[in-house]
């Protein structure tokens, strides 16, 4: 019989499982997919040119210390996000607007004092431990704004923000929810942050997949078996069962499931998953998030001046990033189709959702020459891959975190959860995976140092 099994092998299983063996413990690790990494998934260009992100892309090197320690462990080289020149704005009203970045777009002076009046209330309730929370937990994050004053040009942000950093509308998703999503990346400001300290700082040259795969090599291939899904858990007090989709059955003492709550409902669990963590699996669900990525043969954009940056409530993409690695000549513009915006342009054929995607590009860019000669197009919707089923990681309603919040992520008998949205720190991010990861092996150790036999199993 086995110490542990870990169910998935994205960064947060893949931790677990590391830090279970460095304590002298068996682990064995089932992954439903053909590869490991979860939503890391760096993709080769066609000619060599590097690879682009389908999945997470960024760190930094300040305030998220595992995911760089990694970076240097494996001898992955970092590339910063590209700030420099301007960005656009691409209004409901097909006005585009030019503006430095880091600034607010060329809005009328009360539009702009509005915008940043309640930009400065997420700021500050976002670092605020003593918060009433549960009010923030009674209404969505747009009932939310309009209480605290949004006028109609700020409530169109709120929900450009909760599209791009969720892929949630604002009226889907409590106060709460995105408040706490904030404050766990250190603050609502640092969130947005692209500078030294911020969210979007730092991106892997070679892709993040290169962390996941540098863990699975640690842990050894006799460790991890690909294409196995599990499909049945049983719980019989002194050991767990597992049973994969091909029909392999194992057996462990405990069980860390690194999976997304939304997922659960892939297995069979007995006993069933009863009380409060059966409501919150239910409850919870994951964003609309689809990124679409354009390739060049060269950084058309720069020349204009600008860095890359486009904003939009127009769609179908709501903003595109530079994403570019100059030192493999990888040139690239990455959509983000998210939100409500997202899930109507994904009921198109494939033809028209590309064209749409560039006909957007070449209007906001304002260069159709250029925008129609891409060399590599690829296109990532997690809502329609059955093993992630959305992303970035995922969110509650209303009034369900002040129900049930007590019982998030808790274990249940010999059942341990590990998942980005459980971390303590940069929930929805890599770091946030590896933290979780760390802390569900924590507990998975000291409950089996607690068992008969523990002290032998470290030997």
């Amino acid at each position: 019989m086995l110490d542990v099994i870990v169910v998935g092998a994205g960064l947060s299983g893949l931790q677990a499982a590391l830090d279970v063996k460095k304590a002298g413990y068996s682990v064995l690790v089932l992954e439903a997919r053909n590869r490991v990494g979860g939503k890391t998934f760096s993709a080769p260009l066609a000619s060599g040119r590097g690879c682009v992100e389908l999945g997470a892309a960024w760190i930094n090197d300040t305030n998220q210390h595992r995911m760089y320690a990694h970076s240097k462990r494996f001898g992955l080289e970092l590339v910063k996000q590209l700030t420099d020149g301007d960005c656009l704005m691409h209004e409901s009203d097909e006005k585009i607007h030019r503006f430095g970045f880091g600034k607010s777009p060329d809005f009328a002076a009360s539009e702009v004092a509005n915008l940043e009046k309640i930009r400065d209330i997420f700021a500050s309730l976002s670092l605020d431990r003593n918060a009433n929370w549960a009010e923030l937990d009674e209404v969505d994050v747009e009932t939310f704004v309009k209480r605290q004053g949004a006028e109609p040009k700020t409530i169109e942000m709120v929900n450009l923000w909760t599209r791009v950093m969720i892929g949630f509308e604002a009226s889907e998703i409590s106060a709460r929810s995105f408040v706490d999503y904030c404050a766990r990346g250190g603050g609502f400001k640092q969130l947005r942050s692209d500078y030294r300290d911020g969210a979007q700082y730092l991106r892997f040259r070679h892709g993040t997949q290169s962390v996941a795969k540098g863990i699975a090599k640690l842990l050894g291939p006799e460790t991890i078996r690909l294409s196995n899904p599990v499909r049945h858990i049983q719980d019989l007090n002194d050991h767990v069962v597992v049973i994969t989709a091909a029909g392999d059955v194992h057996k462990a003492r405990k069980i860390i499931t690194a999976l997304p709550t939304p997922n659960y409902n892939s297995i069979i669990f007995s006993p069933p998953l009863t009380g409060d963590t059966a409501v919150i699996a239910r409850a919870t669900r994951l964003g609309y998030y689809t990124k679409f990525i354009v390739c060049y043969d060269k950084p058309w954009w720069r020349e204009k001046g600008l860095c890359g940056m486009g904003l939009s409530h127009r769609g179908p993409i709501c903003v595109a990033r530079d994403t570019s690695v100059d030192a493999e000549r990888q040139y690239s513009l990455t959509g983000f189709v998210n939100g409500a915006l997202g899930r109507e342009w994904s009921k198109l054929p494939a033809h028209e959702r590309r064209a749409a995607a560039l006909k957007q590009i070449a209007l906001v860019y304002g260069d159709s020459e250029e925008a129609f000669k891409p060399i590599e197009v690829f296109e990532q919707e997690w809502a329609k891959e059955p093993w992630s089923q959305g992303a970035v990681c995922p969110m509650t309603g209303p009034g369900i975190l002040n129900q049930y919040g007590h019982a998030y992520g808790k274990p249940i008998g010999n059942l341990h959860f590990v998942s980005t949205e459980f971390a303590r720190e940069w929930k929805g991010y890599m770091e946030g995976a590896v933290c979780s990861g760390e802390d569900g092996a924590k507990e998975v150790i000291q409950a089996l140092s607690r068992k008969p036999g523990g002290i032998s199993a470290r030997l």
